[in-house]
């Protein structure tokens, strides 16, 4: 890794939140902000077929949120603004696995308009975050 990355991706808990293999060990802190990207194609320059750099595929801006001495959680920073209504369904339990007991659908709808936290476009383990 060099020293542009910061560190790695090692859990997605959800579409919005990433684990990175760095801590208050490495002097995170909750408040920072970060940047995750995930490194796409060799970009070569068509004119003297030199190899400039891997493209860097943004996922998403991010905000330290918990830390721990090896690892921290980021949750997504940016909000979107829907263009149309939109309908979330979770399905949830009482009080264990889903699959397992009881469960309960729960439907939250967007509107148009209205601000939300947009999700981390293809967050996966192995992508980078740079500090911002």
């Amino acid at each position: 890794m060099t020293e542009r990355y910061f560190g790695k991706v090692v859990s997605t808990p959800d579409e919005y939140s990433v684990v990175i293999n760095k801590g208050s060990d490495q002097e995170v802190q909750e408040g920072q902000k970060y940047l995750v990207v995930g490194l796409g194609e060799i970009i070569t320059d068509p004119d003297t077929g030199e190899e400039l750099e891997k493209l860097e595929i943004v996922r998403g801006r991010v905000v330290v949120e918990h830390v721990q001495p090896k690892i921290a959680t980021l949750k997504s920073c940016e909000y979107e603004t829907s263009e149309d209504v939109k309908e979330i369904k979770k399905v949830t339990s009482r009080g264990g696995l889903a699959m397992f007991g009881p469960q309960d659908t729960v439907t939250e709808s967007i509107t148009p308009g209205e601000k939300h936290l947009k999700g981390l476009d293809g967050a996966k383990v192995g992508d980078l975050v740079i500090k911002l």
